[in-house]
């Protein structure tokens, strides 16, 4: 069947376009024998023209078709694919800190709302500003500020009161940098000092008031479709020292969501004062550069005469750069 006369004249009209765009399939090499788009000239050209000269067009139309061909699977093949979703247990959501950095002069940054409620205290952080940037493949520099809601009870009186505050909450600056990576065995190992202060004209209400020094070191092992992540340090703050721990796993469910869990423990060294929880969250990679994620968690044991508290954490994460 013959081409009607006015559309073969617009598709020659085209031609040269056309072959622009097969010009740079050309120009990337001749893709036919590794698998990939066929070139101008190529045996899987020719069989293209040869096909569309059996379906009984002339030797002008073919080559318009099969350059729009070419043309059209090559945008696709040069499509960049989207990387599965992260399945190592970090923060945020969760409590436990994976090695990973953003990479050279990327930015990563999370807008997070969290909570801890118990009956004597409910503390919110909404929003808290958590930006990190990386310097190299294995360092990352990291800024943190929340914007504290905080409600306490008083059982000091026979009929309990509240007071409550808000207002700007401690900064805290780290620096991580991940000393062993091994990707064979997919184990790596970080350093990741911090340090808490109490903001510049913040609420000394919200405040906690002392300058902490936080010291741990984190583990993440990776394998096919789950990953493992550890910590282990010592929070240093007027002379006092108390240590904690974590140990989180996750599993990837899909490309596009994982599953994580973790158990933590805080003043360890202070029986009084010690905490236990368990934490379940969820990670959702919106795109390559975007990701929801969330936790729900609750004390498992609470020293002393403290009550078990509910922890939640919302998290929205941007990744500018490369």
């Amino acid at each position: 069947m013959k081409l009607p006369a006015s559309i073969l004249a617009i598709a020659l009209g085209a031609l040269p376009c056309w072959q622009a765009r097969a010009a740079n399939v050309e120009g990337a090499g001749n893709e036919a024998a590794s698998g990939g788009t066929p070139a101008d000239g190529s045996p899987a050209m020719d069989e293209c023209k040869q096909a569309e000269r059996d379906k009984g067009h002339g030797e002008k139309t073919s080559e318009v078709v099969c350059a729009a061909k070419t043309a059209f699977q090559n945008r696709i093949r040069r499509k960049k694919e989207l990387e599965p979703v992260e399945m190592t247990v970090g923060s945020p959501p969760m409590q436990t800190d994976d090695t990973d950095t953003p990479g050279p002069n990327n930015w990563e940054v999370n807008i997070v709302a969290s909570g801890a409620v118990s009956g004597s205290e409910h503390r919110i952080e909404a929003p808290t500003l958590d930006v990190n940037y990386g310097v190299g493949e294995s360092v990352q520099l990291t800024y943190e500020l929340p914007y504290v809601f905080l409600k306490e009870r008083s059982d000091s009186m026979s009929v309990p009161e509240y007071s409550s505050a808000s207002g700007i909450g401690d900064s805290k600056f780290g620096v991580k940098y991940r000393f062993y990576d091994n990707d064979e065995s997919g184990l790596s190992f970080a350093i990741y000092p911090q340090i808490e202060f109490r903001t510049p004209g913040a609420s000394r209400r919200i405040s906690e008031g002392s300058t902490e020094l936080i010291l741990p070191i984190l583990m993440t092992r990776e394998f096919e479709h789950a990953s493992i992540s550890a910590n282990a340090g010592v929070e240093l703050s007027d002379g006092d020292h108390r240590y904690f721990a974590s140990f989180g796993a996750g599993r990837r469910l899909s490309d596009h969501v994982a599953l994580l869990a973790e158990i933590a423990g805080t003043d360890l060294n202070a029986a009084d004062e010690k905490r236990v929880l368990l934490n379940v969250g969820l990670k959702w990679k919106v795109s390559d550069t975007q990701a929801l994620s969330g936790s729900l968690g609750r004390d498992v044991y609470a020293g002393g005469d403290q009550r078990e508290s509910n922890y939640f954490s919302l998290a929205y994460q941007k990744q500018f750069g490369d």
